[in-house]
């Protein structure tokens, strides 16, 4: 337990590109090809030097790669490049709800293989009201058109229209929601709960629409076309070390269902510090999205590993507790003897011995 301990909190560290990055480099070296040019498979060459002198990315980024070609050994001797950092058109139907934000869903493609890859704690989607809209939307359009005529759909595209866009605070955020004095953030605040409560009922309704809201978050079939290079056909889920990979196809509906009824929906507010100049100013910037996260985004993952990560989150509290529980013991022993032995009109005799083994 130990190992796997050090090993899932050193890989924690890596961000989302750096494995991208390092399962396209072990791509390549697990088929004995050399990378000519770093920046035409979609990585940095700094990036590409950091992956190169993290000996745990790399070997998680083989590992992962080697599932791909045993699931699809056609792919062998075919490009395989990072996709995140490209820019796609967007379809009519998702600019006709505002959507705006042209980052694909598609993370590695290889040959005619789109992956979105997920590690770990999986989001799905983090969007603005436009996004959210426009996802909603589209889940209507490929489940049953005829929610439109339920009161249900009708509430939630209310609440919908009660997230706020783009907005400037004059301080960080959470005081404002706690003193409750700013009228803005109280109607957002109110929509976000509105969000969770509605959107939530009509995911109990109605399966289909839970379904298709689930695979309009993984794959952007609706968002960018689904013969758009940016939008995943296939979801590629793996542990932080790469030991355990599973590759799932987005149009597998028995897929999509595990995962719809994973995942936890958030309405919430995202902040970023407004800068001038790169000079921080005080105020921020807010705005209201939907997220929708995954805890498990399979249940592949052996029992035992589950266990392991459970033991891990006990032994972390243990440590916490004890912890806590020694500094209180070691201060009322301070305090308490010198008061006790005051009291008792006692005086201690401490004896030391001298010779001590290690």
């Amino acid at each position: 337990m130990h190992s796997f301990e050090n090993n899932f909190l050193t890989e924690a560290k890596l961000k989302a590109e750096d494995y991208e990055a390092a399962i396209v480099m072990g791509f390549y070296t697990i088929t004995k090809r050399v990378m000519e040019s770093t920046e035409n498979y979609g990585i940095k060459q700094s990036l590409y030097d950091k992956i190169e002198n993290t000996p745990s990315a790399k070997k998680a980024g083989e590992l992962i790669a080697t599932k791909i070609l045993k699931d699809y050994p056609q792919l062998k001797n075919k490009k395989a490049e990072v996709f995140g950092r490209a820019k796609s058109n967007l379809t009519d139907f998702w600019k006709s709800y505002g959507g705006s934000d042209t980052t694909p869903k598609t993370d590695i493609k290889i040959g005619d293989k789109n992956f979105s890859v997920k590690i770990g704690l999986a989001q799905l989607m983090s969007g603005g009201k436009a996004e959210s809209t426009a996802t909603f939307q589209a889940a209507v359009k490929n489940s049953n058109p005829d929610l439109v005529k339920s009161p249900q759909y009708k509430k939630t595209t209310q609440v919908l229209e009660g997230f706020v866009k783009n907005t400037l605070a004059p301080s960080q955020l959470r005081p404002l929601i706690k003193s409750g004095t700013d009228k803005v953030v109280n109607a957002a605040e109110k929509a976000h709960k509105d969000c969770m409560s509605e959107l939530g009922k009509l995911f109990n309704e109605s399966e289909s629409f839970k379904v298709e809201f689930a695979k309009e978050a993984m794959s952007g079939y609706e968002k960018f076309g689904k013969n758009n290079p940016a939008s995943a056909d296939l979801m590629l889920v793996a542990t932080a070390d790469g030991g355990k990979t599973v590759i799932q196809d987005v149009n597998d509906d028995a897929y999509c269902l595990k995962i719809a009824n994973a995942m936890r929906l958030q309405a919430r507010f995202k902040t970023s510090s407004r800068k001038i100049k790169g000079v921080k100013t005080g105020e921020y910037n807010y705005w209201s999205v939907v997220s929708l996260i995954v805890n498990s985004m399979s249940e592949e993952l052996e029992s035992g590993e589950k266990e392991m990560l459970i033991e891990i989150n006990i032994l972390n509290k243990v440590k916490s507790f004890v912890s806590k529980t020694w500094s209180k013991v070691t201060n009322f022993f301070k305090k308490g003897l010198r008061q006790l032995t005051s009291f008792l009109g006692a005086i201690p005799d401490i004896r030391v011995k001298r010779n001590v083994k290690f």
